[in-house]
């Protein structure tokens, strides 16, 4: 409550000044973003200092450690029009309405970023927050059945809610490639509790269907596209699931996806730097039948560790 009335007093403050659309677009913030107590403090920091030029620091670090947060770019637009320097004021505003618009997106992102590292205390609470103002949006609702699959507290009954929920996503966006690759995921979990022969063979090719949809909607990944990141990683985690001989590539990948782009990449090159370099030293002390079997082992890992999914992506998309 008390975050409210803090946050409606900032809207009363943008009337008072003659502000009134900016304190009627401000009234349709995300609350749950206000609701960073970091963020908070900074931002308040940054109105309320009167030296100008230290207010202006204050805001430009709150958007480096907030970006993806409206309000910091809001801290912005109000010192740059302290400074009256207009032009610059209503640039950090519309950015600060384009993080507003895109937040609820940004909060299931990170939902989903947490169930890949097994973080799921983090990701309930997450959730929480993020379900009392968003529950109405797909993307919350996918990442809510992302932690129920991911959930061991009675699993059955919450694979089953993920299942119904997800199935119904898929009718709604029938190309979203993670709606498919968690709806694959949490059936294959169904069918491990399956005793039935003929059951779990039905719920293996429900799942193998909805793992060529995901496979034949997945974006293309790059350097620095997180949506992107986000699906892969999420595929990888699905077929790991579904087939044993992934699962040793995926523990690898849930250590490094606690990066994310570019500083994902940049972790795998110093990783297998790490192995090319190590295997130079080896050469210096080890016979050369043995250093060439561990020149083959450790290329045979690394193709292992960044191609396997690829291809096996690739195979399942080709397949009809």
């Amino acid at each position: 409550m008390a975050a409210n009335r803090e946050f409606d007093e900032i809207a009363a403050e943008f009337e008072a000044q003659g502000f009134h659309r900016e304190a009627g677009l401000l009234r349709r913030f995300p609350r749950t973003a206000w609701d960073d107590e970091l963020v908070k403090g900074m931002f308040i920091a940054a109105v309320s200092v009167r030296d100008i030029s230290r207010a202006e620091k204050i805001a430009q670090q709150l958007v480096k450690f907030a970006p993806e947060n409206p309000f910091a770019h809001l801290a912005l637009c109000l010192v740059k029009l302290k400074k009256g320097q207009t032009v610059e004021a209503a640039k950090a505003f519309d950015r600060a309405l384009h993080f507003a618009s895109t937040f609820p997106t940004y909060r299931a992102q990170k939902i989903h970023w947490l169930c890949l590292q097994g973080k799921l205390d983090e990701a309930r609470q997450v959730l929480r927050d993020t379900m009392k103002e968003y529950a109405d949006r797909w993307e919350v609702q996918r990442a809510r059945a992302h932690f129920l699959a991911n959930s061991d507290w009675q699993m059955a009954n919450r694979v089953k809610r993920a299942v119904e929920l997800l199935e119904r996503l898929a009718r709604l966006h029938p190309n979203d490639p993670i709606t498919h690759a968690l709806l694959a995921q949490a059936i294959w979990k169904e069918r491990k509790r399956m005793t039935s022969s003929r059951w779990r063979m039905e719920k293996r090719k429900q799942a193998i269907r909805h793992l060529r949809l995901m496979a034949k909607n997945l974006p293309t990944l790059n350097f620095t596209d997180i949506d992107a990141f986000i699906a892969w990683q999420i595929a990888n985690q699905t077929l790991a699931e579904c087939f044993l001989w992934l699962k040793p590539n995926w523990l690898l990948e849930r250590f490094l996806v606690r990066w994310l782009p570019p500083r994902y990449f940049v972790a795998v090159g110093i990783l297998w730097g790490t192995v090319a370099v190590l295997l130079a030293i080896a050469k210096l002390f080890l016979p050369p039948n043995l250093f060439a079997l561990l020149v083959a082992f450790a290329s045979l890992a690394f193709v292992y560790n960044r191609f396997s999914v690829p291809v096996l992506v690739w195979l399942l998309a080709k397949e009809t």
